[in-house]
This record gives structure tokens, sequence and C-alpha cells, in this order.
């Protein structure tokens, strides 16, 4: 819906050329390729992955036609990469007309099992993700190749984009973008090849050519979605010629001219009295935070495309509107307090990198409202967010800002308050007569990100989901634990002033942290910290890391020593690692330390990452940061009869 919403152009008519995939076709007679022996212990590998995107002047109309062929050759072999493969889908979104589909199977022996064309299926709305046909790769076995063929007729669009790496690892890779005389552009994402200009069949067409692509992994502090090598491309009907600023600037009006209205609907006026409740003399923070607040705990975001969902009547009337809807009633109850704000329009940053200098409309997924006055934000249709830093998965991302003149910006979301995401913990611990068990009484406080997650899992998640809840909050990874007590104050997950901390008051007793050792005691005191994250992987980083959020954890532990006993083994709580930028200054860091005052032991531990991206090539420094924390949390002392 946005991206029809945002460019309406006029086309205009051309002559037609001849299409390649009438002529391009596979091997008439396939043999297995040659792997090397790392690559035969891989579950699969990608032998060749070729795209074709052709637009091709129709002479009949004023819109280019636009056809994409796919071919893929992938060897599987073992049992997870024939599950893998065995399975094929093809997106129909913007599809107009199949022009062929084909597949075959080439077993190890060299049989050629050829896909029947009656098994091919059409399945509506798979996962969400739209309609596909479906088909099952028939003659499989360890050690095949599966070969897969097929060209679709799209509907005319100006703009695509074609992930090309995958989860395994693929040898030979292809991008032909085909656009003879038509005005084009096309660029991709994560690679220093570059594309080349070629003929094919007599048309002007560019060619990215990849060898050896790894497979893109899962791994932590990362996101590897978003880091998959890429082609972005735009191609214009005969005689357009559009300048990135000029579709950017298209945008800006197109969505501007929706959320900056003239006038106040009366029936936003309505609702005023409720908003305000008789407050005259209030900051711009407070007059937002009583929208958003407004807003979020008497309008709902419906999932659907109902076109109903976008009026602002409509919206006002039954409290229902779409994710791109509801940013019409902010707008208006913002205006009609006087709040100056900008729209920003982004993606999460876990699935696309927002690209200022090349327009794709695909990258236009997220909405924000920006408080200029403030540098802060609302996200509309985050339920658990109220006013203050941009949610996690956007914090990091570029985006287009849009003034009330309908003028524009790009800007990188970052956070403006460095102290925003803070837990500050201290724990007094304590032991029964017999030291048989721990008793763990902790105070808590969290801000920022962490006290917006904690205030909606508390009000918005079932009996089982707060449960849970209680479970992180005392003690993670202490396992036998028992509540004594429990509590949380400004647990209100609507909030008018800035950044109030959620507090957490708890007392638990644990046996599992206490081990005899003869006529001594060990006890687990790094396991009161909670489960850690540690990075202790051998194969080499490939994604570059960011963390979900700048943050910082300060905690003070106590233990009373038991009376007629002492403490050994305390120099495991001593540790010091950290990453400094090129000036010195730590940008991360976990540093613990104690001293004994007594018969207690006071335990300090400061953790803290100041920023989102740390340098790849300064990896194994971040690892020795997050590992410090495990391993702190992997320390224990022994209380030993005094003698």
């Amino acid at each position: 819906m946005i991206k029809r919403a945002l460019i309406v152009l006029l086309l205009t008519t051309s002559s037609s050329f001849a299409q390649q995939f009438r002529t391009y076709d596979w091997e008439k007679k396939p043999k297995l390729h040659k792997l090397t022996k790392e690559e035969t212990e891989e579950s699969s590998i990608g032998i060749l992955k070729k795209h074709i995107v052709e637009y091709s002047a129709n002479i009949m109309s004023p819109e280019p036609k636009r056809y994409e062929t796919e071919h893929t050759i992938t060897r599987v072999n073992d049992d997870k990469g024939i599950a893998r493969h065995n399975t094929v889908y093809i997106p129909m979104y913007e599809v107009k007309k199949v022009v062929d589909i084909k597949a075959r199977t080439i077993s190890p022996k060299g049989k050629v099992t050829v896909l029947n064309q009656e098994n091919i299926k059409e399945v509506k709305n798979v996962d969400e993700y739209g309609d596909f046909k479906i088909f099952a790769i028939e003659g499989v076995e360890k050690g095949s190749e599966i070969e897969v063929l097929y060209t679709v007729e799209k509907e005319f669009d100006m703009y695509g984009a074609e992930t090309i790496q995958s989860n395994y690892k693929i040898k030979n890779a292809e991008f032909t973008f085909i656009t003879g005389n038509l005005k084009s552009n096309v660029k991709a994402y994560r690679t220093d090849v570059k594309f080349e200009d070629i003929t094919v069949d007599g048309n002007n067409a560019k060619s990215l050519v990849l060898k050896d692509i790894p497979a893109m992994v899962e791994e932590e502090y990362a996101t590897p979605d978003a880091n998959k090598i890429a082609v972005v491309y735009q191609c214009f009907p005969n005689g357009q010629d559009i300048s990135q600023e000029m579709f950017w600037t298209n945008v800006s009006y197109n969505v501007g001219t929706k959320f900056f209205p003239s006038e106040v609907s009366p029936k936003v006026s309505n609702d005023l009295p409720l908003i305000t409740e008789g407050k005259t003399d209030m900051s711009t923070f407070e007059k937002a935070s009583r929208v958003d607040n407004f807003i979020k705990s008497n309008f709902n975001i419906v999932k659907n495309n109902n076109e109903e969902l976008s009026n602002l009547d409509y919206i006002l009337e039954n409290r229902s509107a779409s994710s791109f809807g509801i940013l019409k009633a902010y707008a208006h109850y913002l205006k009609a307090l006087d709040v100056e704000y900008e729209v920003v329009i982004t993606a999460s940053r876990f699935e696309y990198k927002f690209d200022p200098t090349f327009f794709i409309p695909s990258m236009l997924r997220e909405f924000l409202i920006y408080l200029p006055t403030e540098k802060k934000y609302i996200a509309p249709d985050r339920i658990e967010y109220r006013v203050g830093e941009a949610p996690a998965n956007i914090l990091g991302n570029y985006g287009l800002y849009i003034k009330r003149d309908l003028g524009h910006y790009f800007q990188k979301i970052e956070q403006n308050d460095p102290n925003y995401s803070q837990v500050k913990r201290t724990t007094d611990i304590t032991f029964n007569d017999d030291i048989e068990s721990a008793i763990i009484e902790m105070h808590q406080e969290y801000t920022g990100h962490w006290s917006a997650t904690n205030r909606a899992i508390l009000n918005l998640s079932s009996e089982q989901g707060i449960k849970e809840f209680k479970e992180y909050l005392t003690s993670s990874g202490v396992e036998d634990k028992q509540e004594i007590s429990f509590s949380t104050e400004n647990n209100d997950i609507n909030q008018t002033k800035y950044n109030v901390p959620f507090i957490v008051n708890s007392k638990v007793s644990s046996e599992s942290l206490i081990e005899d050792a003869g006529d001594s005691y060990i006890f687990q005191v790094g396991l009161i910290i909670g489960t850690q994250s540690e990075l202790y992987q051998e194969t080499e980083r490939v994604n570059p890391i960011e963390m979900s959020y700048p943050n910082q954890y300060d905690y003070t532990i106590t233990v009373h020593i038991p009376e007629g006993y002492t403490a050994e083994g305390l120099s495991s709580l001593n540790l010091n690692k950290s990453y400094k930028n090129d000036k010195g200054e730590k940008l991360a860091k976990f540093e613990s330390s104690y001293k004994l005052e007594g018969n207690k032991i006071i335990i300090t531990i400061q953790e803290f990452y100041k920023t989102v991206e740390y340098d790849l090539d300064r990896y194994e420094e971040f690892r020795e940061v997050i590992n410090a924390a495990s391993d702190f949390n992997k320390a224990a002392i022994l209380l030993k009869p005094v003698e």
C-alpha cells in the first residue's frame, strides 16, 4: 500500500525487442559437477544461482514488460540438504503469468528425473508471505543435483531487489539486468565485484558474476538477513529519466500531505479533555506523551488491507487503524496540542540497511514520529514503547525525515541519550544457620529499552508469560530458587515523565548455589548475575558486530560470610576487559572487583556498550568483553571454617 501511495508517474510508449528468456535454457544432457572434498562434506552446495531481470519495451502498451528468470543447480549431500531443497516455492507476488516452470534431478549414477507438471500446486498466503507455486522435487537422494528453471512475467514495476547470498555456499552466482535502450540503474551491496556492461541478444545489459559466496550464518550480535549480498535496480519507461532526489521528493510530498493536516478534525477536539485532564501548562514532552498514551490505550492497529483503516473519519469513529493510518490520528492530535513533529520513514536494520542514495520502496517499512525540539521519537505501532529513543530494531539505520513544509533530509537514527538503557542492581546474600541455602535479596532498576520491554511483558503477557518473566528477573541462572517475595514499582505501561525506571524488589532462596566440600562450602556467586551470552566460537566471524542497543549494567553484590567462616578464592572476582576507540575511550567494558569489609564481601561490576556498531576487524577485543561476563558467571568462592 505504501509503495502505491508514494509515486504516480506518466508513462510513454516505445518499440519492443527480443526477450532473452525465450532462448535461455539448461544443458540438454546434464552431468554431475565436480566438487572439492570440503564441499561434499557440506549439507548442500549451490553450484549455480542465476537470476535474470529483463525489461522489454512494449509496442502495445506504455509500460514495458517485465520478466524474471531464475536458474539454480544445487548439490544435496545429506538428509539435511535434501530437506532444505526438496520442496520448491515460487513466489507469485506481482506475477501476471507463469511463462515456464521446469525442474529435474540428476542422481549420483546420472539418472535424470524430470518434474511432472501436474504436481505443481498453487498455495495461498504461505505463512503471511503471499501466494506461491509449490512442488516437491522427485527422485532426489544423497549426492543428487537439483536443477530448477522458471520464468514469470510480472506486473510493471520500476523497482526491484534480489538477494544473492543464502545460508549455504554458492559456487557461481550471476545477476543479469537487461534493459535495452531504457534508462536504468542497478547497484550491488556487500560485495566489491562490479557490474559489467554486456549485450544479450543485441540488447544492452549489465552483469554481476560472483564466485564462491560463503554461507551466511546466524551469529549473536549481528543482522545476518540484512547483511546478505543483494542487488537493487530501477528501470524507467521510454523517455523517463528520474533522479534519486526526484524519487525522495515525491515520497516526501505524497506522505507529507497525508500527515501534516492544515486543520484538526472536530472529532479530535472532542478527545482533548481526556488527553489533557485539565492541565494547561505542559511541556512538549508531556503533550506528546499524553497523546501517545491515549492513542495506544484507545486505538487498535489492524493488520489487513482494508482501505477504511487508512480513512481518518473511520479511524476516529471506530478506534481502529492500519499501521499506516494510525499516523493520521497522531498527526491530528499532535497538531491540536501544537506539538512540532516530523515523520520518519525507515526499516528494521535486521531486515534492510536503508540507503539514502538509491530509492527502493521495499526499504520504506517503518514509520516513526520525531520530535525535533526534544530529540525523541514516537513509535506509533509499537505498543510497548512510549516517547523516548527509537525502537531497538530501528536504532542505527538511516531514515527519511519529512518536515511540515514537505522538505526532507536523511539522518542516521541514533540514540540521543547515552545513558538511556541501564540496569542498576543491588544484591544482598545471606545464608541460613546450617549453610544449606542462600537468601538472595535484590533491588533492580531498569530504564530505556529494558523498562519498555519489561512493562509490556508485565501488562500484556499471559499468566505463563508473567511466570517466566519473574523467573528472568530473579537471577535467571539459579535453577531451584524459591520465591519469598516479589513486587514491582512504576509498572504502568503509560508514562508521562521521561525514562522512569521500572523497579523490581525480590527475595528468593536457593540450595543449588551451595556445594559441600568436606567441612567447607563452595558458593557459586557468579550465577547471581544471571545467564550470560558467550562468544567462544572457533570459526571465523562472518557478520559485522551490532548490539541490540547501547546499554549499561551496574551491580553491587554483598555476600555476608557466615560466622565462623572465612572466604577464599576471591581472585576469580577480579576481571577487567575493554574495547577502546582510537582516542583511548572505552566503548565496551566488563570490570568486576571486590573488597572485604569485616564479614562482608562487596563485589562491584560495571559492564557497558556505548555504541551499536563495533569493528569486525577487532572482533577478538569485543569477544573478550562479552566472554568476561560469562567468565564471571562461572566464578565461585570457598567458605572455609576458621581454624
